[in-house]
């Protein structure tokens, strides 16, 4: 990951014990308590709107931290194939650049699952980033297999900065501002930085 979401990119290598690559990330877990998980598995879904009975999921994006955010793998970015009409039906918002290069959505939900279960080893991550339940749906409906690796408990950033609005209004005013990019991987960087901030100044 970049430098400036502040956390350390890790390129495991190595065989774990149970026959997966063993990495920093599955080395932090090691001293997790017994029945708890250190991994936080961030997904960044852009979509062609909220419905999920009638929109699409255009690219998803995915990263693997630790809990304590101090390191990070960095895993697939994929955009997602569409028919001319959706992507019609969106108008201006789609930059035709981004969505050059189609992959195909049961393709794209292999790819991150195999780097979830990579790098996770036996444990199960928690789901997490900004409004992350939104994400949630559209996975349940359309990437069924990998929304099924994710407990229930959700780490949603936009509820820890309603909370930190709420509590210390001074404070929030000095978190990172987004810059809103639309585009998964940015979503995620910036979701990590924010709750990064949160954790290093509340």
């Amino acid at each position: 990951m970049s430098s400036e979401v502040g956390v350390e990119v890790q390129r495991g290598s190595g065989v774990h014990r149970h026959g997966r690559p063993e990495n920093d990330l599955q080395k932090t877990d090691e001293v997790a308590h017994e029945g708890t998980t250190s991994f936080l598995g961030w997904i960044d879904l852009e979509m062609t709107g909220l419905n999920i009975e009638v929109d699409r999921i255009l690219e998803i994006a995915c990263v693997i931290t630790d809990g304590k955010l101090t390191k990070s793998l960095e895993g697939p970015d994929i955009v997602i194939n569409q028919s001319k009409e959706c992507l019609d039906s969106m108008g201006e918002w789609v930059d035709r650049k981004c969505f050059a290069k189609y992959n195909y959505r049961e393709d794209a939900e292999k790819q991150v699952l195999a780097f979830v279960n990579r790098h996770v080893g036996t444990q199960t991550p928690l789901l997490a980033g900004n409004s992350i339940y939104v994400d949630l749906m559209f996975l349940k409906k359309y990437m069924p297999n990998l929304a099924s690796i994710f407990p229930h408990v959700l780490v949603d950033v936009s509820s820890v900065t309603a909370l930190c609005l709420r509590w210390f209004p001074k404070e929030k005013k000095k978190a990172p501002a987004k810059v809103k990019k639309h585009r998964a991987m940015d979503d995620i960087k910036e979701s990590i930085m924010e709750l990064k901030y949160y954790k290093e100044n509340y």
